[in-house]
């Protein structure tokens, strides 16, 4: 069902964050699974924490885990957010939202996955790890 999260064994020994903010997500399923986050005024990477590898999730509220990433990856972040948002995909989750395009088609859309597969995010995942969180 969901392909990128973090099992929730991803948890032990991180400190539990608070006053964390999503600022925009790019994954959803019944709620946001991946995105970017503001924490101690620093946008970082946010991905969901699941019980058995995505299948099902029993925390309520969600769990994540924030990580921090390089500059470059932040800046090809926003550049893909910014990009979706444009062909009129939801995601903005912070005012004002991004500008979105008059008129979009599947071809766009299709270009920009092309462009942007899912998988470019496992670099995140796999960046440094600054503790975890509830949703709000």
């Amino acid at each position: 069902m969901v392909d990128i999260v973090h099992a929730a064994s991803r948890l032990s020994g991180l400190p539990e964050l608070s006053e964390v903010r999503k600022v925009w997500f790019s994954d959803w399923y019944d709620g946001p699974i991946t995105g970017v986050a503001l924490y101690d005024g620093r946008e970082c990477w946010f991905v969901m924490v699941t019980n058995d590898d995505g299948e099902h999730w029993d925390f309520e509220p969600r769990v994540y885990v924030l990580h921090r990433l390089t500059g470059e990856q932040l800046a090809r972040a926003w550049e893909m957010h910014r990009s979706f948002a444009e062909a009129g995909i939801p995601g903005c989750l912070h005012s004002p939202p991004c500008a979105v395009a008059d008129a979009t088609g599947g071809e766009m859309v299709k270009a920009l996955r092309d462009r942007w597969p899912p998988e470019h995010e496992d670099d995140y995942m796999n960046a440094p790890v600054v503790g975890w969180f509830r949703d709000a």
